[in-house]
């Protein structure tokens, strides 16, 4: 196995945050600053061609860390998202894994933070029902039961929330039983069951209509 010894590791002037690196007095390679860390490189280091493989995968990784950071300022995600995100960009499944294993345990990716500060947003901000919430939960890559407990941890009043659609933006000429129908279809469509719909229109003027 051919051994190579590291004779210079020279900070670029073009390009901030990369490295050129020498073996024996002749080019190697670039790599950024943070791979260069990672692997060890220093003067003076003998490497090989499995050393090397090394230094590429720790390459690739400082890549997609450095991806995942720019796909998390614009907004949290869950694991399953960012993943999925790394994998269509052309990162391997072994890098994508562990950078996500990274940015959980630096706290840049949290499923239950994410999913609660969500829950809560979907619940007062779109006043989503519980079926809409864990719908859309599930769509951003929570597990079922990461997403079940996000719900339950919400203090939301589900009742007032379809009484704020029925007076507000779902609101119907509730003299005109098709028109009440066609509310009671765009509540269920929102997340609410039939039977939590029934119980809050049965408590205004219009239970007849409703029910013929």
């Amino acid at each position: 196995m051919t051994l190579n010894k590291i004779t210079a590791l020279i900070q670029r002037l073009d390009k901030k945050g990369i490295v050129d690196v020498y073996a024996d007095g002749e080019y190697l390679m670039s790599v950024s600053e943070d791979a260069a860390l990672e692997a060890g490189l220093r003067v003076g280091l003998q490497i090989n061609e499995d050393f090397l493989s090394q230094v590429e995968h720790s390459v690739q990784l400082s890549k997609a860390k450095n991806k995942a950071y720019n796909y998390l300022s614009y907004g949290d995600m869950s694991r399953k998202k960012l993943f999925e995100k790394l994998s269509r960009y052309g990162f391997d499944q072994q890098i994508c894994n562990e950078c996500v294993d990274a940015m959980c345990r630096s706290g840049y990716i949290d499923d239950m933070r994410y999913a609660c500060s969500l829950a809560a947003s979907l619940a007062t901000g779109r006043l989503y029902g519980p079926r809409r919430i864990i719908q859309e939960l599930r769509q951003r890559g929570v597990d079922p039961q990461t997403a079940s407990e996000a719900l339950d941890s919400l203090e939301t009043d589900f009742r007032e929330n379809i009484k704020t659609l029925i007076s507000g933006r779902l609101r119907r000429d509730m003299s005109d039983p098709k028109e009440i129908k066609k509310l009671i279809a765009a509540l269920m469509r929102n997340g609410y069951d039939y039977d939590a719909i029934k119980s809050v229109l049965s408590e205004t003027a219009y239970e007849e209509e409703i029910y013929e």
